[in-house]
């Protein structure tokens, strides 16, 4: 008895009955609200010289300077300006970070890193207790920066994950979750619980990149059990959320087409360029007409295209994309659908219990795999858009997808808006069509993605009770400077009430991260039937 008790002792010491253990522990509800999609490494992917700062380590270092990255290479500075200027034509970038950071972090500028360690504390602080953190990267605009660093997705994700890793390792208040046990468990230790994930292009490096990167090997045509392996390496990395499709076509199906320009990334991936397809207007909601890509394309951009991407996917070239009809009434959606491998992809992520998102999904796919969750009463979510209307596109969610997603016990996060008003006014109108539940939002900070500017019909006191943020010389108020850095966020959330924000939908909002671990509970408990 004595050496099965010493036995036991060991077995439990190396976690081998922690789940089991953790099962029998019950914790109140959680309080505090979740970020379904940000991004703090992309820092280590665009070929790691595009995007700046690391988001811990010596402040002076990880966010002192971006001249080396973004002033010495006249290829890339020009692709950092042309990109940074498409939020603020006023706005330059003055370089210098700490500890004065006179020009970034801004709520415009999306090549500068925004959630530097303190600033996720200070997230933390304002209730922030889940935060999704995923891998993104670009291989078309790696390879068009010329940075050092690699450029095809599996490394990039790889790099990214630990990275994130690193982050939380280097951190006091953050742990990984990899299993909804693990969220309580580190919610109630006053933690902030890191869910791991990815928003690649192309996992397992299933593509065919235009510029014939020879630093890297490419699969396009994978089988099940390729993709099956791929998964089961991605879950065994701790990855638990997970975008079947992102900004363009891949293995697993078709993208929402909602911008011209991104049709140059996928054919880039892919070597052909979208095929849209027309759709009432009325019926569909989808009202966006794809144009060829090189329209508005400026004499700069122009000149330097040739030395950034490969000849038959530069868009100034007008014989590589299409000129597509438009009829009035009609709008374009994406005619790729699921392709088999992406059924096959979708129902082994839920047989090992990832968070599947279907947002970046054309609609016909997101249409089909919200068809094949509601089979197996699985749940699937929408972490960073948008409500469709009346004359969107087909990124945005209509109302059939809302009840569906609602049905499923899904989370739906709201992009963060464009001020505080205009955010309150489309959580008020999403909370209601999801009967006040399970809903929060996704700031997608690092992704590209400018943030909230500030909301001039309003303003946030801030007394002895709640301070402003301050970062080595430089002091924050979002009364001027907008959601400037990921810390903002909490000074962001405080300003919904004065735009209108009701007590109800605050509520809501501050249930999140208890409804999303809800729906993660839901997973498990149903993958075993997915079959």
């Amino acid at each position: 008895m004595q050496n099965i008790l010493k036995l036991l002792f060991v077995f439990i010491s190396f976690g081998f009955f922690t789940l089991s253990i953790d099962a029998q522990i019950t914790y109140p509800p959680m309080t505090g609200f979740v970020d379904m999609h940000c991004h703090p490494r992309g820092d280590l992917a665009y070929g790691t010289q595009l995007f700046y700062g690391a988001p811990y380590g010596d402040i002076s270092v990880a966010m002192g300077n971006c001249k080396p990255d973004h002033g010495r290479n006249i290829l890339r500075s020009v692709l950092a300006q042309q990109t940074e200027q498409q939020n603020s034509k006023t706005w330059k970038d003055g370089k210098i970070g700490y500890p004065d950071f006179t020009t970034w972090p801004s709520w415009c500028s999306i090549l500068h890193q925004q959630m530097w360690v303190d600033w996720i504390e200070r997230a933390h602080d304002g209730g922030l207790n889940i935060m999704v953190a995923l891998a993104v990267g670009n291989h078309c605009i790696a390879s068009a920066s010329k940075g050092k660093g690699p450029q095809d997705d599996e490394q990039v994700l790889v790099n990214c994950i630990q990275g994130i890793k690193d982050l939380v390792a280097n951190s006091t208040f953050m742990e990984i979750a990899l299993s909804p046990q693990d969220v309580r468990r580190i919610v109630a230790s006053g933690k902030l619980a890191v869910i791991l994930g990815t928003e690649m292009d192309n996992i397992g490096n299933f593509y065919s990149p235009q510029d014939h990167y020879k630093k890297a090997t490419f699969n396009p045509t994978p089988s099940n059990e390729q993709i099956q392996a791929e998964l089961d390496k991605l879950y065994d990395m701790g990855l638990r959320y997970i975008f079947p499709v992102h900004l363009m076509n891949n293995v697993f199906g078709g993208t929402a087409i909602f911008m011209p320009t991104l049709n140059v990334a996928s054919k880039f991936s892919t070597g052909l360029e979208w095929v849209p397809e027309e759709v009432s207007t009325k019926e569909s909601g989808i009202a966006f007409h794809l144009e060829h890509p090189g329209i508005g394309l400026n004499p700069m951009a122009k000149l330097f295209m040739p030395l950034l991407l490969p000849k038959n996917v530069n868009p100034g070239r007008k014989k590589n994309y299409t000129n597509w009809d438009t009829i009035a009434g009609f709008g374009h959606r994406n005619s790729l659908g699921i392709t088999d491998r992406g059924r096959f992809a979708v129902k082994y992520m839920m047989h090992k219990g990832f968070l599947i998102d279907i947002d970046h999904m054309s609609e016909k796919m997101a249409n089909e795999v919200l068809d094949m969750a509601l089979a197996s009463d699985y749940p699937v979510n929408s972490g960073h858009d948008f409500p469709r209307g009346e004359a969107g596109n087909e990124a945005g969610r209509t109302l059939k997808q809302y009840g569906q997603l609602k049905q499923l016990g899904g989370m739906v996060g709201l992009g963060h808006g464009n001020n505080a008003h205009d955010f309150v006014y489309h959580y008020s109108e999403v909370a209601k069509i999801m009967d006040y539940s399970h809903v929060a939002f996704g700031t997608d900070v690092g992704g590209f993605s400018a943030q909230p500017q500030k909301d001039t019909s309003i303003h946030l006191v801030y007394d002895s009770t709640y301070t402003r943020c301050t970062t080595g010389n430089r002091t924050w108020d979002i009364n001027k400077d907008g959601v400037a850095h990921y810390g903002l966020f909490s000074d962001y959330v405080r300003s919904w009430t004065l735009a209108g924000m009701t007590p109800q939908e605050k509520q809501v909002f501050m249930s999140s991260a208890e409804h999303f671990t809800q729906m993660w509970e839901k997973c498990e408990a149903r993958k075993g039937a997915v079959k």
